[in-house]
């Protein structure tokens, strides 16, 4: 079972008839006998809870193994995941940071690539640019401090245990209670996979098998971890100790997903609201795998989204000695390529909308209501070069335009009669992000219909481009697709926009909105132009008699086109 409230996905185990209290089968109470952590609190010393860590570690090996019979792998709850439909809550705005608390060669590159690709900043296996995420983890709690105070900002940190020296590193594992408590509310990940299959790629991925059993780690003391039985039954006992202390503090929740399932990237998309085609196999090792050889993604070790469009920081273990003197930033992309069917005439600029009588006469404001990156910049500049007094995104000194118009048409005024600045003759921007509410408003949506009979004599601008190269620069711009997708707008509401296509459809319902509305108030004019039309800077030169030189490409994305740079 599960509660709303506690944002937890994943099944209450007290409630299964096979599990008799979280005991063993000797009856053995893992829950009591190992985590028993009634003395931990949020408010309890990061010293004290790895003291606590510290008395209980050599008793636990002692119990792995009692309880777990390897022939029942395939039917043991402990190795799968406990994955529910997610459709009530993909939206929902997932506690931050994303911590990944499963084990190496369980996925953890693709769910880097995954977030990357969504345009969030992600760290993998290094947390700054001189240590890896288990060092900085480590040193922050030996500090006293929250576990990744000394570690770099990310927003998802898909892998944090590492290779140290003289033991393999596991956080997730040695530090669990301190990250759970330490951090207020988060986002851990739980990967899984066929058992048989990690086993053979933990042996065959660079004498990782052997670092393991070197290693003195809790629950899998030195010599221990040879065998398929002996990591199948360590994975099950961290299974359960994630699962019951996230249980036990709601605050957090917990993500549990099949690396190996077919639905993986749909589940991975819906809940975080990332195109589902950025989940792919990452890093994968082409001995086990040869028919992926040539098709699989190296991914680097850092990708950064520092600010807006992503800037990819790469570290791999060819260039690690010389990180710190280049920091390379051509990492892949990893968005792939989707067609859609855009024959309908909602997608296309009709450039029949303007008698050529009114060219050089059409009547003022100029509003374009026309959506986020489609140009808006390029218009602002256009009209600004013809000296026209053109306004983009701000309308005031205190206000965006989007807000002096919501707050005029709140007062029953004309839309633009609360913007502080004198009536410009062109808006060329009139969406902003609220960032008290952290939504995303456009009035060209929600007064559309204030605006048009607010203003009886206007020109309207209705912006258009190719859908797939609007949905790249959408995602790749400050996060506004996610807030987008938050924001539930008119035509657009709460959890849609998942996808190229739920874009699309939304553009499209938009344009037909606006064409019929200007079509039943003929005294307003609507000029349509595609802004990757070769000839859009002469279509708007004769209507509006501005030198068509003046059209340009303002506030490119250097990433998604680096030949504007």
């Amino acid at each position: 079972t599960f509660g709303k409230g506690d944002l937890l996905f994943q099944f209450d185990a007290n409630n299964d008839p096979n599990n008799k209290n979280n005991a063993g089968d000797d009856g053995f109470d893992l829950s009591t006998k190992i985590k028993n952590q009634s003395s931990i609190s949020p408010d309890t010393d990061h010293g004290e809870i790895s003291s606590i860590r510290e008395e209980k570690k050599h008793s636990i090996s002692s119990v792995i193994g009692k309880k777990y019979d390897l022939q029942t792998n395939q039917v043991r709850e402990c190795l799968r995941p406990r994955k529910i439909s997610v459709s009530e809550y993909s939206c929902q705005a997932l506690p931050s940071p994303i911590i990944n608390l499963g084990f190496p060669k369980m996925g953890s590159s693709s769910a880097h690539a995954f977030f990357g690709c969504g345009g969030l900043t992600s760290m993998h296996y290094r947390c700054n640019y001189a240590k890896a995420c288990a060092e900085c983890i480590r040193e922050s709690i030996e500090a006293g401090e929250p576990p990744f105070s000394r570690c770099d900002k990310a927003d998802a940190y898909t892998q944090i245990d590492a290779n140290t020296k003289p033991d393999y590193s596991f956080p997730q594992i040695e530090y669990l209670e301190n990250i759970v408590l330490g951090v207020k509310k988060a986002t851990f990940l739980l990967p899984f996979r066929n058992m048989e299959n990690w086993y053979k790629s933990v042996r065959e991925w660079h004498a990782m098998k052997m670092r393991l059993a070197r290693s003195n780690i809790t629950g899998l003391p030195r010599g221990k971890g040879k065998t398929l039985k002996e990591l199948s039954d360590w994975f099950c006992w961290h299974v359960e100790r994630v699962r019951d202390i996230v249980k036990r503090n709601p605050g957090h929740v917990l993500v549990e997903y099949d690396i190996e399932d077919p639905s993986t990237g749909d589940f991975m998309g819906e809940l975080f609201g990332i195109d589902s085609n950025c989940w792919g196999q990452a890093n994968t090792n082409t001995q086990l795998h040869p028919e992926l050889n040539g098709t699989s993604i190296s991914i680097p070790w850092v990708v950064k989204n520092r600010r807006g469009p992503r800037n990819e920081v790469l570290f791999t273990e060819s260039n690690e000695k010389e990180i710190n003197n280049e920091i390379k930033t051509n990492a892949p992309t990893l968005t792939p390529t989707q067609s859609l069917d855009y024959s309908d005439s909602c997608f296309r600029a009709r450039s029949d909308t303007i008698p050529t009588s009114l060219y050089n006469k059409l009547p003022r404001p100029i509003i374009n209501l026309g959506f986020p990156k489609m140009g808006t910049t390029s218009i602002h500049a256009f009209f600004g070069c013809g000296n026209y007094s053109s306004m983009h995104y701000q309308c005031s000194p205190t206000y965006a335009c989007g807000e002096c118009m919501r707050r005029s048409v709140e007062e029953d005024l004309p839309p633009f009669a609360k913007c502080d600045h004198a009536p410009a003759e062109v808006y060329a921007q009139i969406d902003y992000y609220d960032t008290k509410n952290i939504l995303h408003y456009l009035p060209q949506t929600e007064l559309l219909e204030e605006i048009v009979h607010g203003y009886p004599n206007a020109t309207f601008l209705l912006t258009f481009r190719s859908m797939d190269k609007w949905y790249d620069s959408v995602k790749n711009w400050y996060n506004m697709k996610q807030r987008m997708q938050m924001s539930n707008i008119t035509g657009f509401p709460r959890c849609k926009g998942k996808n190229l296509r739920e874009f699309s459809d939304w553009f499209c319902s938009h344009v037909r909105r606006v064409r019929e509305l200007v079509a039943k108030n003929p005294s307003h004019s609507l000029v349509e132009i595609d802004i990757e039309d070769p000839g859009a800077g002469d279509r708007l030169s004769d209507i509006f008699g501005v030198d068509a030189r003046c059209w340009g490409h303002a506030n490119i994305n250097s990433k998604i086109h680096p030949d504007l740079e």
